[in-house]
């Protein structure tokens, strides 16, 4: 299913990302997909993130460095979908 939403910015918004659309050589649609799709996994990175800190620090070295190892593959997954 698909979802028209209307966003309203003001010119110079307008006008940056209609660029930066085109910088990337794609439509407006598109690079807006994919910078949602981006802050999307960012933010759930980050609550992801927020969660395991509020646990507070009773991790064994061993947990902690495995926790590290799966924050590091969080960030770049979020950044390999943009």
């Amino acid at each position: 299913m698909t979802v028209q939403i209307a966003v309203k910015l003001d010119d110079s918004l307008a006008e940056q990302v209609k660029a930066a659309a085109a910088d990337a050589g794609t439509n407006l649609s598109e690079w807006v997909r994919t910078a949602l799709q981006h802050q999307a996994s960012l933010a759930k990175a980050m609550r992801a993130r927020a969660e395991e800190d509020a646990r507070g620090s009773a991790y064994t070295d061993e947990q902690e460095a495995a926790l590290t190892i799966a924050r590091r593959r969080r960030a770049i997954a979020a950044l390999d979908e943009q």
